[in-house]
């Protein structure tokens, strides 16, 4: 049986224009990152296009076509990403990772889209307590990405990028208590059982999104703790 020889690419030292070694994790003719950082930019523009549909909850139809597009977007990322991957032959972090980034950073979107198509499909008349707080959490956590993932370049910025681990790691817990207080107020307020469902379900898959946001810091936390 053949054994599969791991490569691995040390990370680049170079001297900053103000004498300070800047510790490169991805190589300046490398494409990796800045996949990675089109892919979090786009999630950051599909929660606050999600969050401005909460906040207002008219041409709902348009407002969701939006988010759509751009979760198109994010798989063009992700294509992009996985065609660059199966032509590199030495990758600047482990293959295994910068699949499961890709993958993780595309289900966010997967899940803030497939939220935002239940508007429509079920044909919700009006917004419900809790909708507002539950994107409102999304757009955090997306940021916190954008901000991790754009940090990734220098491993001088390791304690910064864990830090944002830690804060989605936050957000996801407050998303879950706060599901759970929306499904408890909805089983009590309301009476059509067909609207309950319609609604436990919506509920459900933004708490989903912010369980992928979890996803991605997991990966950026592995990243981080194997090249220090």
């Amino acid at each position: 049986m053949s054994t599969r020889r791991k490569f691995r690419v040390k990370p680049l030292l170079s001297s900053a224009a103000n004498g300070d070694l800047v510790i490169k994790l991805f190589p300046r003719e490398e494409n990796f990152l800045p996949q990675f950082v089109r892919a979090a930019e786009v999630i950051l523009e599909a929660a606050r296009a999600l969050d401005e549909l909460a906040a207002d909850f008219t041409d709902v139809e348009l407002k969701v076509a939006r988010i759509k597009h751009l979760e198109h977007e994010g798989d063009q990322v992700a294509h992009q990403t996985f065609a660059l991957l199966s032509r590199t032959w030495i990758t600047p972090i482990d293959r295994e990772d910068i699949h499961s980034l890709v993958k993780a950073l595309d289900d966010v979107l997967d899940f803030m889209d497939a939220a935002a198509n239940r508007f429509v499909l079920y044909k919700v008349p009006a917004p419900r307590p809790g909708l507002k707080q539950a994107t409102e959490i999304i757009v955090q956590s997306a940021d916190a990405i954008r901000r991790a993932v754009g940090l990734l370049g220098d491993l001088k910025n390791s304690p910064q990028i864990l830090e944002l681990c830690v804060e989605i790691n936050r957000l996801e817990n407050e998303a879950d208590s706060l599901n759970r207080i929306s499904i408890g107020r909805l089983f009590d307020s309301e009476k059509d059982p067909i609207t309950l469902l319609k609604w436990k379900e919506i509920y459900e898959v933004l708490e989903e999104a912010t369980d992928r946001c979890e996803d991605v810091a997991n990966v950026l936390e592995q990243i981080v703790l194997k090249s220090s």
